[in-house]
């Protein structure tokens, strides 16, 4: 005999008393909502769990972090502030630290955009996923925009592939050489991949210099030739040690220019703007321009994040990747009817093949789709009916057609 909800909750108070039944319980297999009287936290689990013994997740791993004497032991909120304070300044705690796994709410002190994360991945050095948007970075915008100013526009290729068929950042084919800047907290975790480039483009004779920011003093360079190593964080720190930077490659490369202090405030302006992490407004000003018959739904937040649009013609609704929006996708919706129209057939070709399948089928309706419905009649007996169109193609006749013809002569 099947449990009764009243039944499962006397047997849940017994099991495990700290648990509250919120949801209507209906069988074992399915999913029930309940809440942690301890902590107060909510989730779903299969009611059979339960019933096993299974406690709630929260608590659970308050009680590992508590009992874990390593990496991943329990931290205080002063702790947990200061291990964050070391990896990235610009973020602001705001919520309170229950442990690793549980998301906190914080803030960017560059942006002002507010999230939660997981506070293990933060100290892993993910940081604002607004400033951290699929894009290039100030330090690598006024990289190449010194490039341009000195060679011009098009003389200096960004994220260039055709070269080695791996990206480069920034390329300029006329001089020989490759940038390629980044912070090592991100590259130190694919060295092979930056060696592999570097192996690429000595084999298409091309010098590529590699530069990390926010590199540690205590250890030595990845790589002994045109590799520029610098502590600071060249996104955020004095301008005085990249425009240093500058000075340094261009004498490297014989590049004779002097930057004046005017082009100096223009290049840094024109790079953080293209630096800049958009927003929710820059995103609906572009979706305009690029696909006005979209609307935006949901609220942007970065560019790989998918965010809920509808099509303003059909009234399809779905989860786009903004980057993807962006790029030219639209309504899939549209699209496929579009694709229809492309190769549907027009009157005159339907009824040639139809004549051509069985000549003694006359069609007498509009074509519209070889899967919608045309009237036809036959041209012995004269029947009429609306047979999809496919099987017209296939030479399909009227329902008891040889009966019929057969009795006719």
């Amino acid at each position: 005999m099947a449990k009764t909800h009243d039944q499962f909750v006397l047997e849940m108070e017994l099991i495990s008393p700290t648990i509250e039944i919120v949801g209507l319980y209906k069988k074992a297999v399915d999913r029930i909502d309940v809440r942690c009287k301890i902590c107060n936290h909510e989730w779903s689990p299969l009611a059979y769990s339960l019933r096993e013994g299974k406690g709630c997740p929260h608590c659970g791993a308050i009680r590992g972090s508590k009992n874990n004497q390593g990496k991943t032991a329990l931290k205080t909120q002063e702790k947990f502030i200061a291990d964050l304070k070391r990896v990235d300044s610009t973020i602001k705690v705001i919520g309170q630290y229950v442990n690793g796994h549980s998301y906190i709410e914080c803030e960017c002190l560059v942006c002002s955009n507010r999230w939660s994360a997981k506070p293990y991945s933060l100290l892993q050095n993910h940081g604002c996923p607004r400033c951290a948007k699929s894009g290039t970075s100030f330090m690598e915008q006024f990289i190449r925009l010194c490039f341009e100013k000195a060679l011009g526009t098009d003389s200096v290729h960004s994220r260039d592939k055709s070269a080695i068929g791996m990206e480069l950042d920034i390329y300029v084919p006329e001089l020989k050489i490759a940038i390629e800047p980044g912070n090592w907290e991100l590259h130190k975790k694919s060295l092979k991949r930056d060696l592999l480039k570097r192996e690429k483009c000595a084999d298409k004779d091309i010098k590529l210099i590699t530069i990390y920011d926010k590199f540690p003093d205590e250890i030595e360079k990845p790589f002994d030739n045109d590799c520029y190593v610098y502590s600071e964080d060249l996104n955020r720190t004095d301008h005085s040690i990249i425009k240093g930077l500058i000075t340094n490659l261009f004498a490297d490369l014989d590049l004779n220019y002097e930057f004046s202090e005017v082009e100096w405030s223009e290049i840094e302006e024109l790079a953080y703007a293209n630096a800049k992490a958009k927003t929710h407004e820059d995103f609906v000003n572009e979706m305009k321009d690029i696909h006005p018959d979209i609307m935006i739904v949901g609220r942007y937040q970065n560019a790989n994040k998918r965010i809920p649009v509808k099509c303003n013609i059909c009234g399809f609704e779905w989860n786009g990747v903004p980057a993807s929006i962006l790029a030219g996708d639209g309504c899939r919706k549209c699209g496929t009817k579009q694709a229809h129209r492309r190769f549907i057939k027009n009157q005159a070709e339907f009824e040639d093949q139809v004549y051509i399948a069985n000549p003694d089928i006359e069609v007498i309706g509009s074509y519209t789709g070889r899967h919608n419905s045309v009237k036809a009649r036959c041209r012995i007996c004269g029947c009429e009916w609306e047979p999809r169109a496919s099987s017209l193609l296939r030479g399909s006749n009227h329902k008891g057609w040889r009966t019929v013809h057969k009795n006719m002569k």
